[in-house]
């Protein structure tokens, strides 16, 4: 089995994906996430990943006087200066690079990456995968995972309403879109230049069995289809889409070879 790591959203069906490789016999961490009625099966993620992702994105946050604003007067943060957990939900230009690692951190990098075969999953690594790279063996395979921009918006939503580390994060439908759009535009337009061979997957494309046999041969691991449960497939949307986010998916469904819908 070959190494990866998993990006996209969150909310897009890369727990669905991990969750798929954790049953295959890859390494994902310790103590992970617990399941909770979001995500029954589990979030397959290792707070640890989530940590170190935590600390490069931190230089990130865009301070000045509407930071002070929304902290001091609303005393709310949003998708532009989150606080500590909170920057799967932040949007970063795709003109800004995320490579920069902060001092003492490349060892605690380099300790995570020595329990192989792993499949790591983070949505932050849509960000910071290229602070990541010179760590990585050659090879490692890179899933990105994504589904129609209005359902993972609602499912956002709904995830912000419910959980109360995100209480004080202002987000609004137009701001969660703008998350969307900058994930999956720094994959596209700065990632995949860089790392060509990503593989584009649609979570329907798990749901209905027809990206099986070609993750199976890119990651050269037996995947249990079974394990993708159509019931789970919860979140509807009739938004009309932002036509940023409209492109963009289409863009994403011809990647993975498939149609949008």
């Amino acid at each position: 089995m070959i190494n990866c790591l998993i990006l996209g959203s969150g909310r897009s069906g890369t727990s669905l994906v991990a969750g798929m490789l954790h049953q295959a016999g890859y390494y994902m961490g310790e103590k992970l996430h617990l399941p909770r009625d979001s995500n029954p099966k589990g979030f397959f993620e290792w707070y640890r990943i989530n940590r170190i992702n935590e600390d490069i994105l931190a230089a990130h946050d865009r301070r000045g006087v509407k930071e002070r604003f929304f902290r001091t007067v609303l005393k709310k943060r949003t998708v532009d200066f989150p606080g500590r957990s909170q920057r799967w939900l932040m949007a970063i230009p795709e003109n800004v690079p995320v490579a920069a690692v902060p001092a003492g951190l490349e060892a605690e990098m380099r300790a995570v990456l020595i329990h192989e075969p792993y499949a790591y999953k983070d949505p932050r690594f849509s960000y910071t995968l290229p602070a990541w790279a010179p760590h990585l063996k050659a090879g490692t395979v890179f899933l990105c995972v994504f589904r129609d921009p209005a359902v993972t918006v609602a499912s956002i939503l709904k995830e912000c309403r419910s959980q109360e580390y995100l209480a004080d994060l202002l987000i609004s439908r137009r701001a969660a879109y703008r998350v969307w759009i900058a994930m999956y535009r720094h994959i596209v337009d700065r990632l995949l230049p860089r790392f060509k061979d990503i593989q584009f997957v649609h979570y329907r494309q798990i749901l209905d069995g027809s990206a099986i046999g070609r993750l199976e041969q890119a990651l050269q691991a037996k995947l249990d289809g079974n394990f993708a449960d159509p019931r789970l497939a919860r979140t509807r949307s009739r938004d009309r889409v932002p036509r940023a986010a409209a492109d963009l998916y289409a863009r994403l469904c011809r990647l993975a070879g498939t149609e949008g819908s």
